[in-house]
C-alpha cells in the first residue's frame, strides 16, 4: 500500500513537471530505450522511441489510434472541427480539399510572396537603425502570419497581424499546458479555468478571420484560386456549400499550421548558427556563391543544399511540434509490448530526434547529416518533425521552402546574436518556443 502511494505521488510530481515544460520532464533513460510503459495515475501511457514503433502507430496500424482527446481539447476552441482535430470521413474530405492549395505545382508562385514579404521585414529592420534589438520569435511570427494569409487567403494583414500575434500568444498561455484530467480519467467536458481565459483570445482571432472572409466573399469572381476560394466554392454530394462555421474552422487550421512552426524554426536556426560559427561561415559562403548579392528565388533552392540542411537539422534538435499523443481504440502490440485498449501512446519527436540508438552524436548540431549524399544513411521514421503517415502535415513542403528562402534572405543581409546574458530555454507546451522569447541583436553585414 505504501509502495503504491509513493508511486502515485511520484507519478503526480512527474505530470506536474510535464505540465510546466514537457521537454524538460523526459528522464535521461528515455533517450536510450525503445519503448517505456508508464503508469500515470489511472491510465497507462506507452512512450514509443523506435522507428519501427513510430511506423506502426502512425502508418501501419494508424486506424487503431485516434488523436488524444486532451490534445483535441487544447486545439478545439481555436480550430473548431478543422483538419487538425477531425477524424474519419470528415478528416478525409478536409484533407482532400486542402491538397490542391499545398501542391508542389503552386510552390513557385508562393515563393515570390515569401521573398517579397521577407524584403519588407528587412526594410523595416534597416529603418530601425544599426544595430537594434528585437525578439525574433515575435518578428518571425508576424512575418510568417502575413505570408500564410497572402498565400492561402489572398489577404494582406497589415497592422492586423499584431492583433493575431497577441491573440495566439494569449491562447498559448491559457491552453498550452498538458491536461491532467485526461490522465485522471475524468471526462474532458468538465469546465476548466483555462478555457474561460482563452475565450478573449479566440474572439480576437475570430474578428480578424471574419474580416478576411468578408474580403474573400466580396472579391467574387476576381478572387484568386487559393485555399479560401476552394473553401467558398466547395459543394458536397448534394450541392450544399460549407457552413460559415466550417469555413471558419478550416481557415483557422491552415493559418495555425502555416505560420507558427515556420517562425519557430527560423528563430531556433539563428540561435544554433550563432553557437556554431563554422556552420554559419559555411552558410554565408554558399549564399554568396549562389546568390551573388541578389535576393533568393525559387530556382535557387536546389543550389542551397546547406541552407536546407540547416533547416532540417534545426527541426531535428528543436522540432516545433515536439510531441504526438494517440489513444489506442483497440488492444494492440508494439515492439513485443501489449497495448491495452484506451491506453495513450506518446511519440516525442524531441526524444526520438535525440535518441542515442538512432543518431550519431545526437546532441550535436551537424547540418551535414542532411546533405543529399548523406540522406540514405538516415533512419526512416527516426525523424518526424511534420509527423508521419496519412496525417503528415499537408504544408510540409511549403514550410520547408519558406524556411529555406527566408533563412538565406535574412542571413544574406543581417547577423543575429542573442542578447548577452539572456538564458535560452526551450519551453515545450503547445509548440516548442524559447521561454521568454529570443531577444537578439540585429546588425547589418558589411
Amino acid at each position: 500500500m505504501l509502495k503504491r502511494l509513493c508511486s502515485t505521488v511520484n507519478d503526480f510530481r512527474h505530470l506536474l513537471r510535464a505540465r510546466e515544460n514537457v521537454v524538460a520532464a523526459w528522464p535521461k533513460s528515455y533517450y536510450r530505450r525503445e519503448l517505456i510503459p508508464v503508469r500515470c495515475l489511472n491510465r497507462w501511457m506507452f512512450v514509443v522511441n523506435s522507428p519501427a514503433g513510430v511506423q506502426h502507430v502512425m502508418v501501419g496500424n494508424a486506424r487503431n489510434y485516434r488523436k488524444s482527446p486532451g490534445n483535441t481539447q487544447v486545439l478545439r476552441p481555436l480550430v473548431g472541427h478543422g483538419l487538425f482535430v477531425s477524424e474519419g470521413e470528415l478528416w478525409t474530405r478536409q484533407r482532400r480539399l486542402s491538397n490542391p492549395a499545398t501542391h508542389s505545382s503552386r510552390l513557385q508562385g508562393y515563393s515570390r510572396i515569401i521573398t517579397e514579404a521577407g524584403a519588407g521585414m528587412l526594410a523595416d529592420w534597416r529603418a530601425r537603425g544599426d544595430p537594434h534589438e528585437q525578439d525574433v520569435t515575435e518578428a518571425f511570427t508576424l512575418l510568417t502570419a502575413d505570408i500564410i494569409c497572402q498565400i492561402m487567403f489572398g489577404y494582406k494583414l497589415g497592422d492586423r497581424v499584431h492583433l493575431l500575434y497577441e491573440a495566439f500568444v494569449e491562447y498559448q498561455a491559457s491552453h498550452g499546458r498538458m491536461h491532467l484530467l485526461e490522465f485522471l480519467g475524468l471526462p474532458m467536458w468538465l469546465p476548466r479555468f483555462s478555457q474561460r481565459r482563452g475565450r478573449k483570445a479566440v474572439d480576437k482571432f475570430d474578428g480578424v478571420l471574419a474580416e478576411i472572409l468578408r474580403a474573400g466573399r466580396n472579391a467574387g469572381g476576381e478572387m484568386p484560386e487559393n485555399f479560401l476560394h476552394l473553401l467558398l466554392s466547395f459543394r458536397d454530394e448534394e450541392g450544399r456549400p460549407m457552413t460559415p462555421g466550417q469555413v471558419r474552422d478550416e481557415m483557422a487550421s491552415i493559418f495555425l499550421a502555416g505560420h507558427e512552426t515556420t517562425a519557430l524554426t527560423l528563430a531556433w536556426a539563428f540561435y544554433l548558427l550563432e553557437r556554431h560559427p563554422e556552420a554559419e561561415a559555411r552558410l554565408q559562403e554558399e549564399i554568396a556563391r549562389v546568390l551573388g548579392g541578389r535576393a533568393p528565388a525559387f530556382e535557387d533552392v536546389p543550389n542551397l543544399p546547406f541552407a536546407r540542411a540547416v533547416i532540417d537539422e534545426t527541426l531535428r534538435l528543436y522540432p516545433p511540434v515536439h510531441v504526438f499523443t494517440r489513444q489506442a481504440l483497440g488492444a494492440d502490440e508494439i515492439s513485443g509490448h501489449k497495448i491495452p485498449a484506451g491506453s495513450f501512446v506518446t511519440i516525442s519527436s524531441w526524444v526520438l530526434h535525440r535518441h542515442e540508438l538512432w543518431w550519431e552524436e545526437p546532441e550535436v548540431f551537424r547540418p551535414e547529416r542532411f546533405l543529399p549524399d548523406n540522406a540514405p544513411k538516415l533512419n526512416a521514421h527516426a525523424y518526424i518533425p511534420f509527423g508521419a503517415g496519412a496525417r503528415v502535415c499537408p504544408g510540409k513542403h511549403l514550410g520547408l521552402l519558406e524556411s529555406t528562402l527566408l533563412l538565406a534572405q535574412i542571413s544574406q543581409s543581417f547577423r543575429l546574436r542573442v542578447r548577452p546574458g539572456h538564458a535560452v530555454e526551450p519551453l515545450g507546451r503547445m509548440t516548442l518556443r524559447p521561454r521568454g522569447g529570443l531577444p537578439m541583436r540585429i546588425e547589418r553585414r558589411t
